[in-house]
């Protein structure tokens, strides 16, 4: 039995905002929306657990919800965190779509801000609003670098070390415990403290000297 959760008023489909199902939707987009549609869309939201590796390897726990009627003219950061509410929870969470032909390095690209989330509309449109997109969303601590849509993973010793100087720079307060958690849930790989130590100092020091020359 399909169950719609609208905790949100603008959940509310008597407005044709979005509503928000448990189950899929029963029609295609093409018929739910109609040929000469342009401006709605129906989102599966992937939420209730976190990846094992960054992001992407594996999700854990999962729960999948339909959003439908979604207008894409509308969609900004506080409507995902409108969304993240109507599915129960009292933060927005972190966001993810699924890669563009730019990212094809990544599994999962983050969306951090109306910037990021224009390529996921970018993909919508490509798609000319007759598929269901698809999102993830975490709702644990983690660490998100802000230029990660543009990190390309090399070998494993340059992604390490590329993702601890993002880390250091995105938090230079951070201690070498956060820099070990941060590792583990972005690569799924333990760093010893000691290497961590040196790493991150060596960041540091890199990010102290590239503030001096510019």
């Amino acid at each position: 039995m399909e169950t719609k959760m609208n905790a949100d008023p603008w959940a509310n489909p008597r407005f044709q905002l979005w509503s928000v199902s448990s189950e899929p939707p029963t029609n295609t987009p093409l018929v739910e929306y109609g040929k000469a549609n342009d401006k709605r869309f129906t989102i599966r939201v992937v939420h209730g657990g976190f990846f094992t590796d960054y992001p992407g390897k594996s999700y854990q726990t999962t729960k999948v919800n339909f959003i439908s009627y979604v207008n894409i003219d509308l969609l900004n950061m506080e409507m995902l965190g409108r969304f993240s509410k109507s599915l129960g929870y009292t933060t927005m969470g972190n966001w993810y779509h699924m890669p563009t032909e730019e990212n094809c390095g990544l599994t999962m690209i983050p969306i951090l801000n109306d910037v990021c989330l224009g390529t996921f509309k970018m993909i919508v449109r490509a798609h000319q609003f007759r598929e269901i997109e698809h999102l993830y969303v975490e709702h644990r601590p983690v660490f998100v670098p802000t230029n990660f849509p543009y990190f390309l993973m090399n070998s494993p010793s340059k992604r390490v070390e590329k993702l601890i100087h993002l880390f250091v720079t995105e938090h230079p307060m951070a201690t070498v415990d956060d820099g070990i958690a941060y590792i583990r849930h972005m690569l799924n790989m333990t760093i010893p403290r000691e290497k961590m130590e040196d790493a991150m100092d060596m960041a540091k020091e890199n990010v102290i000297a590239w503030t001096n020359i510019v």
